[in-house]
């Protein structure tokens, strides 16, 4: 029988062999640790910024700055004051500007009838043929004493609606200064608008961060568009709803996560949010959406009595009846508070001067009082049972103001 020997060469390709197979298990031990690492499993707010969202399309900041108006100056001298405001609103970060000289030279293609514009009217008309989110007009003047008066207005171009104005005195010393208050002044002032990028049943991630001006604790609006007909114009135009309140826990550079509460329907992606960076604005913001929103949350408010239809023949002769009965019952209210008025004047002037043999007319003016009282507060019931008759068979209009006495009577709450 033969007997193999181990040769020193064997024993150090074995030990090699087994080092080699060690180092390849760890290595795929490593890797698979990695991946399955919970780190990883979560991408971060930035990276679902850069692969989910197209910030051009949905980043309202785009903003030009429309040659001013000039008084006591030349055209060229106020052209110079825009460009310098311009300026000043890209050092902010909340915007991005659009030189004005390249939208004259686009507008010179598309409708030349438009140039030259100084007014807020063709600006927005060229805001919107540049499809632009923002517009700056003024009026700069040479006032007696050498000193320059701007005054200038900030125009959301897709509502029309003016979002700020303002009007500064400045002279050539602390023209530098004055215009980067200004600047700031319109930032923080500004609606800041933006969207959700991902949201679930707790927390909603958005595109506005730190270079946004977002901190922790900011609280914004969300809310969605809708599609809406407008016959008169014939042309499709867009509401916007409020559905929740986002309040920001983490901030990144371009991203932001926060949690969302007092929601009337859950939030999706590709919905809005808005808010101001001056925190007194912030604040009235939030205290309105809060109170509509919790006009919402109660689904309005419930009417008492039913809603009784009837045919559209017989209801204005209806209506027609119902307001005669409520001006006859107005008059004879007021008519029985006046005697009201006067039969107590006589009982208290006859109490208080009360003399022997005067008891029958103390007696009458109570009589009188007492029966004119009664009379006044069953006109005044049936006054309120014609307004809610009015109210359910839809002869007025329903008007809910939950912060008036008289609406914890008429209306019941819902929750």
């Amino acid at each position: 029988m033969h007997i193999r020997q181990n040769r020193p060469d064997d024993t150090i390709d074995r030990i090699g062999i087994n080092i080699c197979r060690f180092v390849i298990f760890f290595c795929l031990l490593f890797v698979t640790v990695i991946n399955l690492s919970p780190l990883n499993a979560q991408s971060s707010a930035e990276d679902v910024l850069k692969n989910a969202l197209a910030p051009p399309e949905s980043d309202d900041r785009k903003l030009f700055v429309l040659q001013f108006r000039s008084t006591g100056m030349t055209e060229s001298a106020a052209r110079a004051f825009s460009h310098m405001i311009a300026r000043n609103l890209d050092n902010t970060n909340r915007f991005e500007i659009i030189p004005l000289d390249s939208i004259e030279q686009e507008i010179q293609k598309l409708d030349p009838s438009l140039l030259p514009c100084f007014e807020i009217g063709c600006g927005i008309q060229m805001g919107s043929a540049m499809k632009l989110d923002w517009l700056l007009s003024g009026r700069i003047s040479l006032t007696p004493s050498g000193l320059f008066n701007l005054n200038i207005k900030l125009v959301h171009i897709f509502d029309n609606a003016l979002s700020f104005e303002d009007t500064i005195r400045f002279s050539d010393e602390n023209m530098d200064r004055r215009f980067y208050q200004l600047a700031n002044r319109i930032a923080n002032n500004a609606p800041l608008a933006g969207n959700i990028i991902e949201a679930n049943n707790k927390i909603a991630v958005i595109n506005l961060g730190e270079q946004s001006g977002i901190s922790v604790g900011d609280q914004l609006v969300i809310y969605k568009t809708k599609a809406m007909e407008d016959t008169a114009r014939t042309s499709t135009v867009f509401r916007k709803r409020n559905i929740g309140i986002l309040k920001i826990t983490r901030v990144g550079k371009g991203v932001s996560e926060g949690v969302f509460f007092q929601i009337i329907e859950p939030p999706e992606p590709g919905q809005f949010v808005l808010s101001y960076l001056n925190k007194r604005k912030q604040i009235t913001l939030i205290d309105k959406t809060r109170k509509e929103l919790d006009t919402q949350q109660r689904n309005v408010y419930e009417i008492k009595k039913s809603v009784e239809l009837s045919p559209v023949q017989l209801e204005d002769i209806a209506k027609k009846k119902w307001k005669r009965r409520v001006a006859q019952t107005s008059y004879e209210k007021d008519y029985w508070q006046i005697i009201m008025g006067g039969t107590g004047v006589v009982t208290a002037y006859f109490l208080s001067q009360f003399q022997s043999g005067d008891d029958i007319k103390l007696l009458a003016s109570i009589g009188a009082f007492s029966f004119s009282t009664y009379k006044f507060f069953t006109l005044y019931a049936t006054a309120k049972e014609l307004k809610d008759e009015g109210r359910y068979k839809g002869y007025i209009d329903l008007k809910i103001r939950p912060d008036l006495e008289e609406a914890k009577l008429e209306f019941i709450y819902r929750f």
